[in-house]
């Protein structure tokens, strides 16, 4: 799906000048959509005197999954920093089947109690692959027009990204090269021309030697193996749709104006 990405990012910039919430760490955006279906159907049944004391305890053996994950639910809409602790305890433990769902609570807890010291609406950014710091993050897997990077050409890469991301106020997390792909985490905030800082560093890097091609593909959902890189590229070069100067792929932002459920 071809989207403009400076207009997606000037709407989310008018929703919320003062900043967003986003989790760090990637959740499939299909648990994301499952939660928020639970917690607004949660939230309708709430008593209005509900608080801590009278919720039981999370790591009770008589409760299944589903159980804690309602408790969760409940534990995130109490505006009290004992249920934040709560649920931020029972979130450490990375093995657990209920990890990201715990996740997804803790950061509806954090928004209620932030919300309610500060006296404003908080919103949540929901993708796959999360954000940090009004920062979102971005999967990018740029191509060589050989078969594979020369070592010159991922030294060159990396640093050229490096720089291009600090100039802009964002953040190189990681780059990974395999073949003729070179797949990198990036963390841009909203008020960044996407596509021209990509555009910009790769027009940058191909001064010595012109080895990358003007396609990328981008993503915020996931992180995709060589496997599905190399099978989404073969696809386009088969049916000859190709880009210049522009990404390949952007799958969809998800729900990128969550509120908190009202608690009134």
């Amino acid at each position: 799906m071809e989207i403009d990405f400076q207009n997606e990012m000037n709407k989310l910039m008018n929703l919320f000048p003062n900043g967003f919430n986003a989790i760090d760490e990637p959740i499939d955006v299909n648990l994301q959509m499952e939660y928020f279906k639970t917690s607004k159907q949660v939230h309708k049944e709430l008593d209005d005197d509900l608080n801590v004391d009278m919720l039981e305890n999370i790591n009770s053996e008589t409760l299944s999954d589903e159980d804690r994950k309602v408790l969760l639910i409940k534990l995130a809409s109490i505006d009290d920093a004992r249920a934040f602790r709560i649920i931020e305890e029972y979130a450490k433990d990375t093995e657990n089947p209920l990890h990201a769902w715990a996740l997804m609570a803790k950061n509806e807890s954090k928004m209620l109690i932030e919300g309610s010291l500060l006296n404003e609406r908080q919103v949540f950014v929901s993708t796959g692959l999360g954000g940090r710091n009004n920062k979102l993050r971005y999967f990018v897997v740029l191509i060589s027009n050989n078969e594979e990077f020369a070592e010159f050409q991922q030294k060159l890469v990396k640093s050229e990204f490096e720089t291009a991301m600090k100039e802009n106020q964002s953040e190189l997390e990681s780059i990974e090269f395999n073949g003729k792909y070179a797949a990198t985490k990036l963390l841009i905030p909203l008020n960044v021309q996407f596509d021209k800082l990509i555009i910009d560093a790769v027009k940058t890097c191909n001064e010595f030697g012109n080895f990358l091609t003007h396609d990328f593909l981008v993503t915020n959902v996931k992180e995709l193996s060589f496997e599905e890189i190399a099978e989404i590229v073969a696809q386009r070069e088969k049916t000859g749709n190709t880009f210049t100067a522009t990404p390949i792929d952007f799958i969809d932002e998800g729900n990128i104006g969550d509120e908190l459920p009202d608690n009134e």
